[in-house]
């Protein structure tokens, strides 16, 4: 959360942000808000034009948290890479962690929270300046890998960080079936793709 925000604002929006983490953003009322808050209704229509722009702030900040914690683990990653192997093996356990069937929630959420965007322009511009965020991260450190000469510069860096979010969002459309496929054949393939794609051949 931004240090600048009065902490009003700042309360109502982590309150929100909570209880999206139990309901859908459909299934929020104000009273709610305002009895887990303990904050008033007048202080509330101060801070936000409507129940609408505070469930969408809310829902910046649960996606702003998942970048940051992305960043955070692709950042000690390549920090620590020292050679092809260690690359590897690291990104490697990151396919696990992020495709893991436990975090499905955490793809819907983000799904979600991109459609919703679609018939919002206020909405779609502050969760673009997030996913520009991430995407331009991803983009510093493929080009720190490269510069540490264990990632290929056969493709471009901004497409590459494109297509990375793109497999690990888009295992959402396995997660609500119910003939699931094998995780590790999704894991396999993802490795497939960083072993003979993105990384430097020996």
């Amino acid at each position: 959360m931004k240090n600048s925000l009065h902490p009003t604002k700042s309360h109502l929006i982590n309150t929100t942000v909570l209880i999206l983490d139990e309901k859908l953003p459909n299934e929020v009322a104000v009273d709610e808000i305002l009895e887990k808050s303990g904050i008033s209704k007048g202080s509330l229509y101060h801070h936000f034009e409507d129940l609408g722009q505070l469930l969408e702030v809310a829902q910046v900040e649960r996606y702003a948290q998942w970048v940051d914690r992305s960043i955070e683990i692709l950042i000690k990653l390549i920090s620590a890479a020292k050679t092809r192997e260690d690359l590897l093996i690291g990104l490697k356990k990151v396919t696990r962690l992020t495709q893991d069937p436990a975090i499905a929630s955490t793809r819907f959420a983000r799904a979600r929270a991109i459609t919703n965007a679609e018939h919002s322009p206020r909405f779609a511009k502050a969760l673009a300046a997030e996913q520009a965020r991430l995407t331009d991260a991803l983009i510093d450190l493929i080009e720190e890998a490269r510069n540490k000469g264990l990632f290929s510069s056969d493709f471009d860096a901004r497409a590459c960080a494109v297509l990375v979010q793109a497999y690990t969002l888009g295992k959402i459309v396995d997660d609500f079936v119910d003939d699931r496929m094998d995780p590790e054949a999704w894991h396999a393939i993802i490795d497939l793709v960083v072993d003979r794609v993105f990384l430097i051949q020996d």
